[in-house]
């Protein structure tokens, strides 16, 4: 958001940017301009942010003003800090004027920002992520090569201190004049836009988001000197997915160039759009899951591809689960098998249950089960899912004392045990389990009394306990030979 006093003497008015042509027309007015002003200019006596304080003073086009809050809005934070501390560093110059700040915003990689110098690998992956603009998976988990980057940039001693951090020019990446102070870059901002058209006109272009103000329309064939749109050439592109019919509705203007009735069209018209499938609560799932275990998920067509160390083990739709590697032995694929059934069993479970109905219960929290005053309920959350047991209230209407987890068997036994579907006296813990184990261990080593089927029946016992146990555990079992 820019805040702005724009003045024509003697008249002066606050104008907010960006806004739409309606908004800058009345303000037009109030300054006794021409409200449909082609190419509107006047002077910033005040201006917010105040890192645009350069432009103070200055005759500045109105749309090149508003283009720029446009820019801006579609910002994060760490790119809106990296924008101010260059327009506040003395040491860069980027060139005067609302047309090289304009640029700025395109040319980001060229300026590091590091606001904090104390983690190398931070450091690494901010700079390398800021230049390169991407970092493949090992590249962004490769701490050891990202630490180095951070030192070198460290150590090259050209970092400008800016009270937003420090500032490094990265002299390999050029500053590209975007845009040449007349015609706007193609810029996707409007959220309800159906369509864009692209104008072309004697080698410069502006791209237009259908429907829109008409003045719009007339404004960017001014920027690009046409007289009529009938000079000039029209290239379409959809901002959604819409049906066949309508796409070709939409097409035909490049050919009868009646923008303007398009426009029409598109702003009085329904349009039919195609209905995309969501993706489903499974598959969603799975991949995070499956990526919280290690393995690398990409998309196939209908499937995904699940891989490790660049080996392709297995695929995963919401039918089927395939083996890549064509053995059933495999470890990777059996730990893999053994994920996607656990995820399609809570999953399915989930979209079946009805919401759970509780008292002053926030979130929209499902009802798995509940038995004995004791409910198993779960939530899916952009992290996951969150799986809780809790007690009912005495009068049934609320719940209480929540135990909260992200293991689903872990929710389970403990809604088994706790509703008293399962005696919590004929269960063991880990403790008891893997004291049992060494005893079974021990017996089987020790005991030249039992005969083979007593040994192998102990092997089995011991094995299955290990099952039962946390992996640290499972490595510490002494192997058995009998």
């Amino acid at each position: 958001m820019i805040k702005a006093t724009i003045q024509r003497t003697p008249y002066a008015t606050e104008m907010s940017f960006p806004c739409t042509e309606t908004q800058l027309s009345a303000w037009l007015d109030e300054l006794r301009m021409n409200p449909e002003h082609l190419c509107p200019a006047a002077t910033v006596a005040q201006i917010e942010p105040s890192e645009l304080s350069v432009l103070e003073d200055c005759e500045v086009s109105l749309d090149a003003l508003n283009y720029l809050a446009k820019r801006m809005d579609g910002m994060d934070a760490k790119e809106r800090n990296q924008f101010f501390a260059v327009l506040t560093c003395d040491e860069v110059d980027i060139g005067w004027g609302l047309k090289n700040i304009i640029n700025l915003t395109y040319n980001l990689a060229r300026y590091t920002l590091i606001e904090d110098t104390d983690d190398l690998e931070r450091i690494g992956r901010i700079h390398m992520l800021n230049v390169r603009g991407f970092l493949s998976e090992a590249e962004y988990n490769n701490s050891e090569w990202l630490a180095k980057e951070g030192m070198k940039l460290l150590e090259s001693g050209s970092g400008i201190d800016t009270e937003y951090g420090k500032i490094y020019v990265n002299e390999d990446v050029p500053f590209d004049d975007i845009f040449n102070g007349t015609t706007f870059p193609a810029y996707y901002c409007e959220p309800n836009s159906v369509a864009a058209v692209e104008i072309s006109y004697c080698g410069l272009t502006e791209l237009i988001e259908l429907p829109c103000e008409d003045l719009t329309i007339k404004k960017a064939l001014c920027r690009l000197g046409a007289d009529s749109i009938k000079e000039c050439k029209l290239d379409v592109d959809s901002a959604k997915i819409i049906s066949d019919e309508w796409w070709e509705k939409i097409n035909v203007v490049k050919h009868t160039k009646d923008i303007f009735g398009l426009n029409k069209m598109l702003k009085t018209e329904d349009i039919c759009l195609k209905q995309e499938q969501p993706t489903s609560v499974f598959i969603t799932e799975v991949e995070r899951k499956l990526r919280s275990e290690g393995y690398d998920v990409t998309q196939d067509g209908d499937f995904l591809v699940v891989s490790q160390d660049g080996r392709a083990i297995a695929g995963v739709n919401d039918i089927r689960l395939l083996n890549i590697t064509n053995d059933n032995s495999d470890e990777s694929y059996i730990n893999i098998k053994g994920i996607v059934r656990n995820v399609s069993e809570y999953c399915s479970v989930y979209e079946k249950s009805p919401l759970l109905k509780a008292d002053g219960l926030s979130g929209d929290y499902r009802c798995f089960s509940e038995f004995n005053g004791t409910v198993l309920a779960a939530k899916n959350t952009e992290y996951g899912f969150e799986f809780v047991t809790w007690d009912r209230t005495f009068d049934g209407n609320g719940v209480t004392q929540g135990n909260y987890y992200s293991d689903y068997s872990a929710a389970k036994e403990n809604f088994s045990v706790r509703s008293g579907l399962v005696d919590k006296n004929k269960m063991f813990d880990i403790e008891e389990l893997e004291n049992i184990r060494k005893c079974v261990n021990f017996t089987a080593i020790h005991n030249g009394d039992l005969k083979f089927d007593d040994c192998e029946e102990l092997k089995k016992l011991s094995e299955k306990i290990s099952e039962s146990l946390p992996e640290q555990q499972q490595s510490n079992a002494p192997e058995l030979s009998m």
